[in-house]
């Protein structure tokens, strides 16, 4: 398999078992035909909880979630790409999410639900402060 040579699709280069890789940002169709937003709410819902909990313990179903998100974005660039490749290429945990957030700051619609998010708790702190007035 061509690694990096004639890549649809730009991105950033990742390294998996030792091969370089273009990674490019997920395709619309994982949101309009797939479950990437899904995946990607139970992944940040599971950290949100961790981070609540004070702990590092996380799910086989997120760390599946996180290697099929990749998957999903690497797949655009190599149709043959597999699981496998990402699971045995990863240097460990951390590596994926880093990918993981590289993937999420790239998403439109990430971008959208974070903008909005925003300023939906700009909004509910401008009316608290002008109800408290």
């Amino acid at each position: 398999m061509a690694k990096k040579q004639n890549v649809k699709f730009n991105g950033v280069d990742i390294v998996l078992g030792g091969e370089t890789y273009v990674l490019p940002p997920l395709p619309i169709k994982a949101f309009s035909k797939g479950d990437a937003s899904a995946k990607i709410q139970r992944i940040q819902k599971e950290f949100v909880q961790m981070n609540d909990e004070n702990t590092f313990a996380v799910s086989q179903e997120s760390v599946s979630d996180l290697v099929d998100l990749v998957v999903m974005a690497l797949a655009r660039n190599y149709p043959q790409i597999d699981a496998s490749i990402v699971e045995e290429g990863c240097e460990d945990i951390m590596f994926l999410f880093s990918l993981f957030q590289y993937l999420i700051s790239q998403s439109e619609e990430m971008n959208k639900r974070i903008a909005e998010a925003q300023k939906n708790a700009l909004r509910a702190f401008v009316e608290k402060k002008e109800s408290q007035n």
